[in-house]
């Protein structure tokens, strides 16, 4: 399929620039971003337009109930990943040889930490949430972070950069968990059911993810864990779970914090606006998590097309980003009240506010390559915490005294910062080493 596009773009290439697209190097990495962009674009129309169906089917309150208990366990995801990801694709690229004992180790570590991340979310459930209903919905949905271990096979398809096996699985999981979810609308069935399918989402992955790797000749059986290893990637990964829960702080704390504050119907509201934005998120994690084996490997043999290929990178991200808020800005009234309908019409101002936050968010989604490629973590973690930290404090403030309009200032305030942290703790660092 992409044969036959690469084909159709070199036929309107000027000759003097052919050169660059009969590169094996770019060919490969053509091939891989463009399967990972069409298996996002799959799996997003078909989450975006059924989830507008879910939104209008159960109102602002009912929505806002179930996105306040995605939000809620979510805070907990970071002990399930344990910011090993990250690193084992770093490693599977720098060391394809050790592929087993990785796998096995990583697999290990994400397990434990999904258990730990179960009982943690169950503590807080019963401690911090009065609703017998949003405890039974959070646990429920917590239970997804154990089987989601199996996820270091899309690592490792990701360091090979064989997006295709990653993509497929996306896809046939989305369609089924599409499918499900049908079927919920047409029932009428209670939220508990909506919640399970939501955690089943990760079950449906974990499987075919489990026969993409058999299928590929390679065996789970083969997998080793070794203690050594487990401390060497915890060394580095601990910083970087750290940081993955900062993140998720800031990008998920405003939707905690208005159930609390406010109400459930406000966060229904509130999350319409964060959906229509969200959904162009997949374009810096795909370009970032295409590229990175490409930039890792530049950074180890030529310094300069390493910086070269950066610059690029941020300016490509500052670009679409700019372009994709300015459009929703314009259409945010005819997006809202045609997909999502008349009850979420007071999303309109959030979003018109929310989207320009995509600028910081692409450009810092690009750095934090750079900063992981060249193991600058701690970098990485200050600049996550300095952001969380404005972010938790914009919300208490902005929320209580403008409402949701608030929460939005404080996202876009937030995502503005992010790239400036690191950027400053990189160029310190630097200038320390000189």
């Amino acid at each position: 399929m992409f044969n036959r596009l690469f084909l159709q773009i070199k036929k309107i290439t000027p000759l003097k620039y052919q050169w660059i697209l009969e590169h094996d190097g770019f060919r490969r990495y053509f091939a891989n971003t463009g399967w990972m962009f069409a298996g996002q674009m799959v799996v997003l129309a078909t989450s975006f337009f059924i989830g507008a169906w879910l939104a209008r089917y159960l109102g602002p309150t009912n929505y806002g109930i179930i996105n306040y208990a995605l939000a809620f366990s979510g805070l907990f995801s970071f002990v399930a990943s344990l910011g090993v990801d990250a690193i084992l694709v770093r490693e599977l690229v720098k060391t394809p040889e050790k592929r087993d004992v990785l796998m096995g180790t990583s697999f290990a570590m994400k397990l434990i930490g999904g258990l730990i991340a179960l009982v943690l979310v169950t503590v807080a459930a019963f401690s911090f949430e009065a609703s017998s209903l949003n405890r039974l919905l959070i646990i429920v949905f917590s239970f997804g972070f154990i089987v989601q271990a199996f996820n270091v096979i899309s690592s490792f398809f990701q360091a090979r950069v064989e997006a295709k096996y990653n993509s497929r699985v996306q896809i046939i999981a989305n369609l089924i968990s599409a499918a499900l979810k049908i079927i919920f609308i047409l029932s009428r069935l209670s939220l508990i059911y909506l919640m399970i399918i939501f955690m089943a989402d990760i079950i449906w992955q974990s499987i075919l993810w489990w026969q993409s790797y058999r299928q590929q000749g390679f065996k789970a059986s083969q997998w080793r864990f070794s203690k050594y290893l487990a401390s060497k990637i915890w060394s580095g990964s601990s910083l970087l779970m750290l940081s993955s829960a900062a993140a998720y702080i800031i990008y998920r704390v405003d939707q905690v914090m208005i159930g609390n504050i406010l109400n459930e119907a406000a966060v229904g509201i509130y999350a319409v606006a964060t959906k229509c934005v969200e959904v162009w998120y997949f374009i810096p994690v795909i370009i970032s998590a295409s590229l990175l084996p490409a930039i890792i490997n530049a950074n180890k043999s030529d310094k300069n097309n390493y910086c070269t290929r950066l610059k690029h990178l941020y300016v490509l991200m500052l670009i679409l980003a700019t372009m994709i808020a300015l459009a929703t800005t314009i259409f945010a009234q005819s997006l809202v009240f045609w997909i999502f309908g008349q009850e979420y019409l007071q999303s309109v101002a959030i979003l018109q506010i929310y989207t320009w936050s995509s600028v910081g968010l692409f450009l810092a989604l690009a750095m934090n390559q750079s900063l992981l490629t060249e193991n600058k973590l701690k970098t990485i973690f200050f600049s996550n915490l300095g952001a969380m930290i404005i972010n938790v404090i914009l919300n208490l403030y902005l929320i209580k005294h403008i409402g949701l309009n608030g929460a939005a200032w404080a996202t876009l305030i937030t995502y503005s910062l992010l790239p400036l942290f690191m950027w400053t703790g990189k160029s310190n660092k630097q200038k320390k080493i000189k």
